[in-house]
């Protein structure tokens, strides 16, 4: 009598080749992945912008406020353009009221500076360094989707009068510098941040 054993045809066999496939598509996409990561694109900085990863601590915290003011200061004036159908920019006491950073006046506004600000044009909020520490004086434009931030990189910059017309050319030939927040590809125009008003 012979005997002979059979296997049962349950899938297992199969089972694990499909696994092993799997296992190793995984382990190829895994070491080729870092190979297959596109370059994005760097233009040289123009002589009047400066990357954000180049700035201060001190500049840098300005300017993580500056970004989360100008949403709430773009969503302001979109309520008053849906209330009265025409727009109009917060007034700096209304950025008070609403505890909306930096233009409160607390331990936080010391210590980066004692900023006075004004809005020096429609949209246009510039912050003035009192103390000798802190961030450096600084001007937010909130006419564009992304915020546009320029800093008086020394003390030849100079200061806006209020109700003044700012835009980028006048914020060129007074000395400030533009943010850029992201790397500019080579065939933009010279603005980081374009420019267009409401």
């Amino acid at each position: 009598m012979i005997r002979q054993s059979v296997r049962s045809d349950n899938g297992d066999r199969e089972g694990k080749w499909v696994g092993l496939c799997i296992g190793l598509i995984l382990l190829i996409a895994f070491v080729l992945l870092p190979y297959h990561q596109a370059k994005e694109p760097e233009a040289a900085l123009l002589s009047h912008q400066v990357a954000i990863t180049d700035l201060s601590p001190d500049e840098l915290a300005m300017v993580a406020e500056l970004r989360l003011a100008h949403e709430e200061i773009r969503n302001l004036f979109q309520d008053t353009v849906l209330e009265s159908g025409t727009g109009s920019w917060p007034e700096l006491n209304e950025l008070e009221e609403f505890w909306i950073a930096p233009f409160v006046k607390d331990k936080s506004w010391q210590r980066k500076g004692r900023h006075q600000w004004t809005l020096v044009a429609d949209g246009t909020y510039q912050g003035l360094r009192q103390s000798d520490s802190g961030s450096m004086s600084i001007v937010l434009n909130s006419h564009t989707k992304a915020p546009d931030i320029w800093l008086a990189m020394d003390d030849q910059a100079k200061p806006f009068e209020t109700k003044q017309k700012v835009d980028e050319q006048q914020l060129i030939s007074n000395g400030w510098t533009q943010i850029v927040f992201q790397p500019v590809a080579e065939n933009t125009s010279s603005s980081a941040n374009s420019t267009h008003s409401h």
